[in-house]
């Protein structure tokens, strides 16, 4: 069955970057962002980060500064580290 969860990230000139689908945001400083999304855990990694704003009611989140790079966090490797220090 398709995954129906819909998600959006736009990044513009490494210097903001929206996304939507969002369900919480962890944690945030001025370097890291951590947030659980619709598709799953994505850190955002960058220089001088600002919350510009967020919506949860509206799932979307606005950050500006200078962006390194964003990724989600392997959901299938976690599981896998789970069992094996479970079954070790």
């Amino acid at each position: 069955m398709p995954d129906t969860r819909s998600q959006d990230v736009f990044i513009k000139n490494r210097e903001n970057i929206r996304i939507t689908g969002v369900i919480d945001v962890r944690s945030f400083d001025d370097v890291f962002v951590d947030l659980d999304t619709e598709q799953g855990r994505m850190l955002i990694r960058g220089e001088g980060l600002k919350i510009g704003s967020l919506s949860l009611e509206q799932h979307e989140l606005y950050i500006v500064g200078y962006i390194y790079g964003c990724e989600y966090e392997d959901i299938s490797k976690n599981k896998k580290k789970i069992f094996t220090r479970i079954f070790k």
